[in-house]
């Protein structure tokens, strides 16, 4: 599991992993002093959730990335959705006929097509609905690619939202124009080697969804 806080990814995992971590320790100290890539074992779930909400609400410029080991990554993942405002979302990764990727300017970001699931709505259909909504394309679901999590502040209140990526075809883009009032700017079809530079004005997150898409799913 890694959650994106504040662009930091923070990994939660079973066991270590071939990260390249500065620094193994059993605790930390002062948050405003983590810096690097330091790597934790046996910190107390709330302990981890107080680091996340700080992250949330300060970047740290020293520290690139932070891992913690734990004992059941599907129990913490249990712990912080039963302590913050859980939020489930959905997108896609759109290619069309001509094995370009379908990428979106947002708040001066490049982004993906995404959104909020509405109630007792199943993940795929509200990656269609969001990808449709945003984009004004119409879309088809070719299997479910990845899970991405995230931290933001609302009304005072930590909230983590969960994504789950589909791969997607395009039907028709005839009619593809932004939807202005979610904050999207530009939509553009890209070449990898041009989603491969766009991803410099990105997210991590964003980053993290298109390297799984070239691995498992771009042929």
């Amino acid at each position: 599991m890694v959650i994106f806080v504040n662009n930091i990814p923070v990994h939660i995992l079973d066991q270590p992993e071939d990260f390249a971590f500065t620094e193994w320790k059993s605790d930390f100290e002062k948050l405003e002093e983590l810096k690097g890539k330091p790597i934790f074992f046996g910190v107390k779930y709330k302990r981890i959730l107080l680091l996340i909400e700080y992250l949330t609400s300060k970047a740290l410029d020293g520290l690139e990335e932070i891992a913690f080991v734990v004992k059941d990554v599907s129990d913490f993942k249990q712990y912080i959705k039963s302590h913050v405002s859980f939020v489930k979302a959905a997108g896609g990764v759109v290619k069309n006929k001509d094995g370009k990727i379908l990428m979106m300017k947002r708040l001066g970001l490049w982004d993906l097509p995404k959104g909020k699931a509405e109630k007792g709505e199943k993940s795929e259909i509200t990656a269609l609905r969001e990808v449709e909504e945003e984009c004004n394309v119409t879309v088809f679901s070719d299997g479910r690619l990845v899970t991405t999590w995230h931290t933001y502040m609302a009304k005072g209140r930590l909230h983590l939202k969960r994504t789950k990526w589909y791969r997607m075809g395009l039907v028709s883009d005839s009619k593809m124009k932004p939807q202005k009032e979610e904050g999207i700017e530009e939509l553009v079809w890209m070449t990898d080697d041009e989603v491969i530079e766009a991803e410099k004005n990105s997210y991590k997150s964003i980053s993290y969804v298109l390297e799984a898409y070239r691995k498992n799913w771009s042929e």
